[in-house]
């Protein structure tokens, strides 16, 4: 996977899922291996955050694996949100291919952490 980092943990509200540096065509199957084993060790009816804040660059392949990795929580029936910089290449490439628009976006996992708390509790 070159240069890129994934890393994943299981909190008591969610599978945060951080993936950090450049996610290029030749990342894209291990990448997508890692996503794979986050997804699931997540439960149905579960959260993963993917924290996508420390991804210099995100190539079109990348941006289809995160595509399929939403829909692919989606049909496992886990919520699934993201944390971007809003000044990241992560962020611009998600919008421009409506990925972001699909699905809750954060600045933080801490901020995505509240608001699933929202959810949960009703407030």
């Amino acid at each position: 996977m070159g240069g890129v980092e994934v890393s994943w943990v299981l909190t008591g509200w969610a599978t945060v899922v951080r993936v950090a540096g450049d996610v290029g065509a030749v990342d894209v199957a291990g990448v997508g291996a890692e996503l794979r084993a986050a997804w699931a060790g997540a439960v149905a009816g579960g959260v993963v955050v993917l924290d996508l804040r420390d991804v210099a660059l995100l190539s079109s392949h990348g941006a289809r694996l995160v595509n399929r990795f939403v829909a692919g929580c989606a049909r496992g029936r886990v919520r699934v949100c993201l944390v971007l910089d809003p000044g990241g290449a992560a962020y611009r490439v998600l919008r421009i291919t409506g990925v972001s628009e699909r699905v809750p976006v954060f600045a933080d996992p801490e901020a995505a952490g509240a608001a699933v708390g929202r959810v949960v509790s009703g407030r």
